[in-house]
């Protein structure tokens, strides 16, 4: 356990540090382009998103699951790739034209376009990436992350002063893609398959097609904003969107790739060696959500002030939507393990229908309640996650053995922690002035926020205090040995 603790803290800091350098590209580009450049950008991208489930086809989920791997089987795993990836580039290609059409701008059609190059390297990489993950080697990913996210940064920095638009990050991807696998074929550290086969496939294809599901669901779920604003509104709106997406999502973005990097492969071997996974996923949820929903109650409290202090006044139309994507992802927060934990006990399938059914019920509240507004847009996106929640409890029950009273043990003490930081966060604001400068009321009501977390860890004796003591008692006996 603690090898594996060790490996969660490396790849926390690599992943964070990586954040850092995109946030602070985030704001740099914030600075550079204009609302309606990124809102061009994102509603490009998110046909990309879509396109990247059909691409991954679950392959590299199967990678990460297999108990064995074989050089067949990477063979067979490239060829399926490789399939799905330029077929996926051709029609995205081909399709820039009538999805510029949809959003009435000429401008996506570039960006899409540029994009759809991606699919074309992307499956030499992805193998390669995948090993790495199932087998934990952290430092080796590490590498590539900080290779890749400098030259995405530099890539991105210097298309902007180029004068690129909203091509910059088209063509930074397009970077980050070739280099990025260039990087995880030499780190894996051994001959990899560059001849396809597909003599096996039948077993990759079963599998994969339940994370493709599953993972198209999960993609429709995130392009929702994007098209529905796009479509109904304009390009301004959808870059408004995005930054109070990108706001709500700071703290799970510091949080998620070290989750999504170890959930998958850790729960397949728990579920090899052992059977039942439950225990131990009620356990990684509550550590999980000890930590984001505080966070996100602190964010919907000082959207305002934040917004203000990293994207300027030009922004600040996107905090009447914060609030609600807060409440939005907390919920999605608290079944964030969902799908690895199906995927690594051989269930992918039972995904599928939560998974559908929110998406259905976000388009439904979205139709029905959206005025023209963002706050509104994004009140009907938190009705919609929270509708869903009965039908999440009931796959659980049935599939991984986990009762709904089980969950709600574990589930409501980090409710009440998160509800105690929202309310010590809104009564230290309220008691501030309403002009006191953006950074000063972050900082103020951040000193209480922790303070509220930290009481609440030991006072609902939440399995996050456990690791809070692990950490104080290993610091000190690192401070007695120097």
């Amino acid at each position: 356990m603690s090898s594996v603790r060790q490996k969660v803290a490396l790849q926390f800091v690599v992943s964070n540090l990586a954040l850092v350098a995109n946030f602070v590209l985030t704001i740099v580009l914030a600075r550079l382009l204009s609302p309606q450049d990124i809102g061009i950008f994102s509603m490009s991208a998110v046909l990309m998103a879509i396109a990247h489930v059909f691409r991954d086809f679950g392959v590299t989920a199967f990678i990460r699951r297999e108990k064995e791997l074989t050089p067949e089987n990477l063979r067979n795993a490239l060829g399926v790739l490789l399939v799905t990836s330029w077929s996926v580039a051709a029609v995205m290609y081909l399709s820039a034209p009538h999805w510029a059409d949809f959003f009435h701008e000429l401008r996506v059609m570039n960006v899409v376009q540029a994009l759809a190059l991606g699919f074309v390297f992307i499956p030499f990489g992805a193998i390669p990436m995948a090993m790495l993950s199932r087998e934990m080697a952290v430092e080796k990913s590490a590498r590539i992350t900080a290779v890749s996210t400098v030259v995405y940064f530099g890539a991105s920095v210097a298309l902007a002063l180029e004068g690129f638009g909203p091509m910059t990050m088209a063509w930074a991807n397009l970077v980050n893609i070739i280099v990025t696998g260039a990087m995880a074929r030499w780190a894996v550290g051994r001959p990899l398959p560059w001849v396809p086969s597909f003599r096996q496939s039948k077993g990759i294809v079963h599998f994969g097609l339940g994370n493709l599901l599953t993972a198209l669901l999960k993609a429709a779920d995130n392009a929702l904003p994007d098209i529905m604003l796009g479509r109904w509104m304009t390009p301004a709106a959808v870059g408004l969107f995005s930054r109070a997406n990108s706001t709500v999502n700071m703290v799970s973005t510091a949080l998620l790739p070290t989750v999504n990097y170890f959930a998958l492969p850790y729960m397949a071997k728990l579920h090899h060696a052992n059977g039942p996974v439950a225990a131990e996923y009620l356990r990684a949820s509550s550590l999980i959500n000890a930590l984001i929903l505080p966070a996100l109650a602190a964010i919907a409290v000082l959207a305002h002030d934040i917004v203000s202090f990293l994207y300027g006044s030009a922004w600040l139309g996107a905090v009447p939507a914060i609030p609600w994507l807060c409440l939005a992802y907390a919920v999605s927060s608290l079944f964030t393990l969902s799908a690895p934990a199906l995927a690594g006990v051989g269930k992918p399938y039972a995904a599928i229908g939560p998974s559908a059914l929110l998406v259905v019920i976000k388009v439904g509240c979205a139709l029905w309640l959206m005025d023209g507004t963002l706050g509104t847009f994004a009140l009907a996106i938190a009705l919609g996650q929270l509708l869903s929640v009965p039908y999440n409890l009931w796959t659980y029950e049935r599939h991984l053995n986990l009762g709904w009273t089980a969950w709600a043990r574990s589930t409501l003490p980090v409710l009440v922690q998160a509800l105690l930081v929202g309310g010590v966060c809104l009564g230290i604001r309220e008691a501030l002035p309403l002009d006191l400068a953006s950074w000063a009321a972050i900082l103020i009501t951040g000193v209480g926020a922790f303070a509220a977390f930290l009481a609440g860890c030991f006072l609902l004796s939440l399995p996050m205090a456990d690791e809070l003591k692990r950490m104080h008692k290993a610091l000190l006996r690192r401070q007695q040995k120097t």
